[in-house]
């Protein structure tokens, strides 16, 4: 017996209304989940290596390990890096990770400093700098082609987002350029 008629609109009707049910669901469980880690960070407990969600507005609240209760220490200020510890800063941390190239001989690079040690204080936690001194690190120099200082390299999760060559024109252009690669999927 084959279905026309009423009986064929009314199934297709149901089959439609429920497609439609279900992807309104999905977008508000998926809004929903974006709004939740958008406010969590996720730091790397040293001790046992667990990976800690933390909410953003409790990381001045001295948090602690979910798993083994040791605190969960994240950098206020530039960490400064070498050849033999580069790779593993910038691929143990689970959030972003700015790496910035300079000499100490840079004009700009000394007159960025300040900005670049009041923005790991500001997103402490949710934004690890790692700093890269070119003169004593040649390797990492090379490796990176650096051609100019300032260079910044962002990453997360230990994969490149972006590059920055050279002296932004203001200080809010590079937190404008770390926003902006920071939305990259």
């Amino acid at each position: 017996m084959s279905h026309t008629g009423p009986y064929r609109i009314f199934s297709f009707s149901v089959t439609y209304a429920i497609l439609v049910y279900a992807d309104i669901k999905k977008k508000i469980l998926r809004a929903e989940d974006e709004t939740l880690t958008d406010n969590l960070t996720i730091i790397r407990c040293r001790a046992c290596r667990t990976l800690n969600r933390v909410s953003n507005d409790k990381l001045s609240s001295h948090p602690v390990c979910g798993s083994c209760r040791t605190p969960l220490e994240f950098p206020h200020a530039p960490v400064n890096v070498t050849t033999t510890n580069y790779d593993s800063q910038v691929n143990d941390w689970p959030e972003i990770v700015l790496a910035e190239f300079w000499a100490k001989w840079c004009g700009y690079c000394r007159a960025i400093e300040p900005f670049i040690n009041e923005l790991a204080i500001r997103r402490a936690g949710r934004l690890k700098i790692i700093r890269v001194d070119v003169d004593s690190e040649p390797v990492l120099a090379r490796r990176f082609a650096i051609k100019a200082t300032p260079t910044f390299i962002l990453y997360r999760n230990g994969r490149q987002l972006g590059r920055f060559d050279g002296a932004p024109t203001r200080h809010t252009d590079l937190e404008s350029w770390i926003d902006q690669a920071m939305l990259q999927p």
